[in-house]
């Protein structure tokens, strides 16, 4: 072999073999840069230290050190609401010892001023009631509680279930035996559950419900009268609701009649007290309509009849 191809040989491995070197060089110069880069772009971006809950928390639970932690987030995902540390001079945590969480708390998420309420500021019960709404307390049994079903957060319809022969005032001789006794009516949908007993929260230990002898609830000024009145004309009965929200149950809701009699929902009692009842007399009123004008009066429905007194045939007209 001639000495000038030994030399391009030599020549192309030497190349080759600095070529290696150089790019291992760079690889190894870029991964020690991208730490110093993400360091860089956290300087740029910030961090701050944000107060979170350390565990799950309950409505009315006492809070401690322990409950709480320090978190890192970036400054562009902090809210002006959030407890920064070192935001002040002050203990951060000296605004939240020896509180009560006015609402749940999940682990993890930032409790702020507003989370919480100070004992002997107000009561626990009243924290947690939104703005310009009242709590009202009413009496229940397995039956009309739904067996102890119904816990804290929960939302519940109520019903009312009466006897319109006696709310009516109808005397013994006026036809009683072809009126509807017994009538359930909707006075409320989607309430808001507060409290069951004295419980804010669903008590720890087995079991699917509370024994429940009250449950108080979340409504308006208007809605806690009606609740009350309700109370003084029959059994007041709660129905369970979904957590799921969707249109169908929003349809739904719209299309339930407001109320119920015994006739129009038993045909055979329908029949053995009389029968021919004009089905349009149970259409049920629109919200608008059941609420009523006062100055619109009320419609009453009619009912013929015909009676043999001793061959003597004669039709009568009732409710009118």
């Amino acid at each position: 072999m001639r000495p000038i191809v030994l030399v391009l040989i030599v020549v192309a491995l030497g190349a080759a073999i600095l070529t290696a070197f150089l790019a291992t060089r760079f690889l190894a110069s870029v991964q020690q840069q991208q730490p110093v880069q993400t360091a860089e772009q956290a300087v740029v971006t910030g961090v701050e230290e944000v107060l979170v809950a350390a565990r799950d928390i309950k409505p009315g639970e006492v809070l401690v050190d322990t409950d709480f932690r320090w978190e890192q987030w970036p400054k562009a995902a902090i809210d002006p609401r959030f407890t920064l540390k070192g935001a002040s001079g002050e203990d951060p945590l000296a605004g939240f010892r020896d509180t009560m969480a006015r609402r749940s708390i999940m682990t993890g998420e930032p409790i702020a001023v507003s989370s919480i309420v100070k004992r002997g500021d107000a009561g626990v019960t009243s924290a947690v009631l939104a703005p310009g709404m009242r709590s009202v307390t009413i009496d229940v049994s397995p039956r009309s509680g739904a067996a102890g079903l119904i816990l804290p957060n929960d939302h519940v319809d109520i019903f009312l279930v009466s006897n319109i022969r006696d709310m009516a005032r109808v005397p013994e001789d006026v036809g009683r035996d072809i009126l509807s006794q017994t009538a359930v009516e909707a006075i409320m949908r989607d309430i808001k559950v507060i409290a069951i007993n004295q419980n804010l929260t669903r008590p720890e230990g087995p079991g699917a419900g509370i024994n429940a002898q009250t449950v108080t609830m979340e409504v308006t000024s208007e809605q806690a009268q009606k609740v009350l009145v309700a109370s003084q004309m029959g059994q007041i009965v709660l129905a369970l609701r979904s957590w799921a929200r969707n249109d169908e149950a929003t349809e739904a809701d719209a299309k339930a009649p407001l109320f119920v009699t015994d006739r129009n929902t038993s045909k055979v009692l329908d029949d053995l007290m009389g029968g021919g009842l004009d089905q349009e007399l149970f259409q049920m009123p629109s919200a608008e309509e059941h609420q009523g004008d006062a100055s619109s009066g009320s419609k009453v429905a009619t009912q013929t009849i015909t009676i043999n007194r001793g061959g003597a045939v004669t039709v009568e007209s009732l409710g009118q």
